[in-house]
């Protein structure tokens, strides 16, 4: 066989393996989303009970509680004194008038923690700015186990969400 033609399917063989290195990517995430994603039809009433069960849980302040589209901060982080609890994840909770769902996400602290910079809360549809909601891992990590960010938007109704981290 000649030299030129030995490239081939070394050629076909790395398609290949790339082809179904990306197969298994996808189904590794579909996996994860459908263990870690939950969207449940909730009235509002079971939705305020979701919201209180872990307000009972974690009865301190929110590092940054956003009201109406502003931000309010807790004060001064740089100052907090460093939790020694090990974070496992980070949960979010949300409610969504109009459709009626309550969504549940589960993110690994492993994850956040292979972020550089800051976590963006913002939404430019929300009204809110990202120079206005900077909170890094590091403070999340600082605060310790308990509610991160509890968002309350009534003026346009656009319901409710709750970032804790355990």
């Amino acid at each position: 066989m000649s030299t030129k033609r030995k490239w081939i399917p070394i050629a076909i063989g790395v398609i290949v393996l790339l082809f179904f290195i990306a197969v298994g990517a996808v189904i590794v995430t579909v996996s994860y989303a459908r263990d870690h994603l939950q969207v449940e039809t909730s009235s509002e009433t079971d939705a305020t009970r979701a919201f209180d069960e872990v307000h009972a849980k974690f009865p301190g302040p929110a590092l940054i509680e956003i009201k109406d589209g502003e931000p309010e901060s807790a004060g001064d982080r740089s100052n907090q004194p460093t939790s020694t609890a090990e974070l496992t994840t980070l949960h979010v909770l949300a409610w969504d008038p109009d459709e009626e769902h309550l969504v549940r996400v589960e993110i690994p602290f492993w994850l956040l923690r292979l972020k550089s910079g800051p976590i963006s809360f913002s939404s430019y549809a929300a009204g809110l700015r990202s120079d206005r909601v900077r909170l890094t891992v590091e403070d999340i990590e600082r605060h310790g186990p308990g509610i991160v960010v509890d968002v309350t938007d009534t003026r346009r109704n656009h319901g409710r969400a709750l970032v804790w981290a355990e």
